[in-house]
């Protein structure tokens, strides 16, 4: 083997080290693995399950204050045995406690009205867990998002990595063959500075996709609860447009067939204000509750007697210094608060989802002109290679072909996965993105 094939051999490995960006050793996981793992460990999304659980506890708790209770109480007393005739004790002498008393009852209570105040309690802590599904659909969509959106952007960076890959291998086997040519004074040495020029700004290009390369390692170890960086493990298939037309087609917004989960939140919160609001006017009502005991009391001789005792017990505000109309005062704003956010909510949801549908077909448009160029100039860049060959364009304008030509095949990468970002941002906001959906998306395979 010569010294030339030695050289082209290590040039080749040196470009595919430097646009790689990738570390020995560094851990590495699939989308199925990544969504699995920051589903099961990110802090807020377990923060949230556990809020819907307590809201959950709540509304239990509120329905129980509907049902009878029932309490067992026991006592016991030591008291002066009562001598009027006869003090047994001297002025300041504490009195001997020389009898007891030893009793137990047990004692049941029925709600029998309260003007619908438990019911008011119920329907705000029901708010309450409606609200909590709500904001864990929000951050579960919000998690998938991002991991989908990590391995589509790491996706973007290799392919963007394969173009200069490509590139670079071509420019060092231009320079090795013009050093071969330099000898036989057939090229300047300008001609073989322009391509170490070139050579050197492409290299730069690889060194920053390292760099993201890096950072969405980063990223994703964050999202799955790594102490370390973790690599996208990226699937080997191409990535196709026809089936993103097949399910979001171009003639139109698909309308979404269930609120946001943002939408879901100000609905939510509007049920618990309207809910505070009736408590607040139910406050007004008397209560009345029926209560039944049988009691058992014994002396020191322990000669227990049990009696029955029923009754009703009513209680009626009378005055409360005007708190009872300034909390119905409150709970009313609340509420008119609470169904302008819920317009307000529906208003973003909608100027979202078109914004990020118009981004999609954007992007799709911009691609198939850029496909369009990127072929045309192909045969552009393929035509100025031969009249370079035959000595009639001079090695500059090759290379700004090239260049172009590059560039051109880098925006139209970009505009694909734009338009795949774009359909991540609009299933996310409409609450229905899902880990079918995100392999779809990214292209992945499950």
């Amino acid at each position: 083997m010569n010294n030339q094939s030695i050289s082209k051999i290590l040039i080749i490995l040196f470009a595919l080290f430097v646009c790689s960006g990738a570390v020995l050793g560094q851990r590495t996981m699939t989308i199925v693995e990544a969504i699995d793992s920051s589903l099961s460990v990110n802090p807020q999304l377990l923060l949230t399950r556990a809020q819907v659980d307590a809201f959950s506890a709540s509304v239990s708790q509120a329905t129980a204050s509907l049902l009878p209770q029932i309490y067992a109480n026991a006592g016991y007393t030591r008291y002066e045995e009562p001598n009027i005739s006869t003090p047994i004790h001297q002025l300041g002498v504490f009195p001997p406690l020389d009898d007891e008393i030893y009793e137990a009852n047990l004692q049941l209570s029925i709600p029998i009205f309260d003007g619908g105040r438990r019911l008011a309690k119920r329907k705000i802590a029901t708010a309450g867990v409606e609200e909590s599904r709500a904001t864990n659909d929000l951050m579960r969509n919000n998690i998938l998002r991002q991991v989908a959106e990590l391995f589509l952007l790491a996706r973007q960076t290799a392919d963007q990595s394969q173009l200069i890959y490509k590139r670079l291998i071509s420019l060092y086997q231009q320079l090795e063959d013009l050093r071969v040519l330099e000898q036989g004074g057939r090229v300047s040495k300008g001609d073989i500075a322009l391509v170490a020029s070139l050579i050197a700004s492409t290299k730069s290009d690889s060194s920053a996709i390292a760099r993201s390369k890096n950072r969405l390692a980063t990223r994703l170890g964050f999202l799955v609860g790594a102490k370390q960086a973790v690599l996208p493990a990226l699937p080997e298939n191409d990535l196709a447009g026809d089936d993103l037309l097949r399910e979001y087609p171009r003639n139109g917004l698909i309308q979404a067939e269930f609120s946001a989960p943002t939408v879901r939140i100000s609905e939510a919160r509007l049920g618990k204000a309207k809910a505070f609001r009736s408590l607040a006017a139910r406050n007004f009502w008397p209560e009345i509750s029926g209560y039944g005991m049988y009691l058992y009391r014994s002396g020191s001789d322990w000669d227990p007697v049990g009696e029955w005792a029923i009754g009703v017990k009513v209680s009626l505000p009378i005055f409360t210094g005007g708190s009872r109309i300034g909390k119905i005062k409150e709970t009313a704003a609340l509420t008119r608060a609470s169904k302008m956010a819920v317009r307000s909510a529906e208003l973003e949801q909608e100027s979202n989802l078109r914004l990020s549908y118009n981004d999609y077909l954007s992007a799709l448009d911009q691609s198939d002109q850029l496909s369009i160029a990127v072929k045309k100039k192909a045969v552009s860049v393929e035509v100025q290679n031969e009249l370079f060959n035959a000595g009639r364009i001079p090695l500059r304008d090759l290379h700004t072909q090239e260049t172009e030509l590059l560039r051109l095949q880098i925006e139209n990468n970009a505009k694909l996965y734009s338009a795949r970002l774009a359909l991540l941002r609009y299933e996310a906001l409409t609450g229905t993105l899902s880990k079918s959906k995100a392999l779809m998306l990214i292209g992945g395979i499950e």
